[in-house]
């Protein structure tokens, strides 16, 4: 299939344009994730492709899940690409190399808008050009200083005058001699090629994924990986056990001398606020979480830890509420003291990867992750 023409080509996209071997499909969504963790998008994802007659280069095109009209699709995007932390910034962090350059580009020719971004080592340029609330304007910006002025083009200027007006200042430009080939069409030939789905989550809720985030969380407290893992029941109440518990326990220190009661104090995240121990087989049959159990059961939902209010600090004895991993293993829900369930906020995998953040010292880029962690539970949970 050849370059398909600019005559044809789709009203509007928002993507990151990204070096094929150094960012991975993890760092993608991670990245992403990071950036949306203040927007209420349940099941964003982006698809990629390599850009053909860009050796070495891909892109990935962000899809927001949402059913919008085409302009408020837009309109997100251009929100969240303007973000102060950005899908391509936060892609380059996830990516976790300092040499990493990334580029973004948000753009509409149902409007006129063409927004580039160049992301590296402790710098970013902007170039633009768009419809301002006064007609055509054009902007640059560096991380020291921004400038944007008006585009003068006479109204009855025919379209390619306009065009020669503002090809100079286009973002997609900009990328064409950073990247030293003509970016707009190939990004344009890989919308028709792009057919690698990537979901966006802080954590992916596989199996496998919960074993390495349990295998971090060890690392970071000094544990031994599955030191005293017990046999818990395959259900309880009818409530079947999760995989992703069963990848936790056989990986999980239940055992550490240096920490008997293994209690996670200050936990704040989502509605789980307070002191959080992860239950051992011999703790389900407590009286004191009898009426959260019978909740969780009646939920579908398999015990695996319980909480308490900071305040107490006396140990997992008198904890009162219990919280319960849901069928696909990914969901938690807390049993208040009446038996009513409530959202928690995080995932299984993301509290795994907040408490392992929350225990250690944090560099730039983990301050921003352990941060989008907390703002996404605490928008699920609210």
């Amino acid at each position: 299939m050849g370059v398909p023409s600019l005559d044809v080509m789709p009203e509007a996209f928002a993507c990151v344009v990204y070096p094929t071997s150094r960012v991975s499909e993890r760092a993608l969504s991670r990245g992403f994730a990071v950036a949306l963790a203040g927007f209420d998008v349940p099941a964003p994802a982006v698809v990629t492709a390599e850009l053909r007659g860009i050796p070495g280069w891909s892109v990935a095109f962000y899809r927001s899940g949402l059913k919008l009209p085409r302009f408020e699709e837009h309109d997100h995007a251009c929100d969240l690409f303007e973000e102060e932390l950005p899908p391509g910034l936060a892609v380059r962090d996830a990516a976790a190399a300092p040499d990493v350059v990334v580029y973004a580009l948000v753009y509409s020719d149902e409007v006129t808008h063409d927004d580039a971004w160049r992301f590296g080592e402790r710098s970013v340029v902007r170039r633009f050009v768009c419809e301002g609330d006064e007609g055509l304007e054009a902007g640059d910006e560096t991380l020291d200083e921004s400038s944007v002025e008006p585009i003068s083009v006479p109204h009855d200027a025919q379209d390619d005058a306009l065009e020669a007006a503002l090809r100079p200042r286009r973002g997609s430009t900009y990328l064409c001699a950073e990247l030293g080939a003509p970016v707009l069409p190939a990004i344009v030939a890989a919308l028709f090629d792009a057919d690698q789905k990537v979901n966006v989550r802080l954590v992916d809720p596989s199996a496998a994924s919960i074993g390495e985030e349990t295998q971090r969380l060890n690392r970071v407290l000094g544990r031994v990986d599955g030191r005293g893992a017990p046999a818990f029941p395959g259900a309880l109440g009818g409530a079947p056990r999760p995989a992703a518990h069963e990848a936790f326990s056989a990986v999980y220190d239940f055992e550490d001398p240096s920490d008997a009661t293994d209690l996670y104090r200050g936990v704040a995240i989502g509605r789980l606020d307070g002191t959080l121990h992860f239950l051992r087989p011999r703790e389900l049959e407590r009286e004191d979480l009898r009426a959260g159990l019978a909740a969780l059961a009646g939920a579908g939902a398999y015990p695996i830890a319980v909480l308490s209010p900071s305040a107490l600090g006396g140990g997992a004895a008198r904890v009162k509420r219990a919280i319960g991993l849901c069928a696909d293993g990914e969901r938690l829900v807390l049993a208040e003291l009446d038996g009513t369930l409530q959202e928690a906020g995080p995932t299984f995998g993301e509290l795994l990867f907040y408490l392992s953040l929350g225990f250690k010292s944090r560099d730039d880029v983990e301050e921003d992750l352990i941060g989008a962690l907390m703002l996404k539970a605490k928008l699920r949970s609210g």
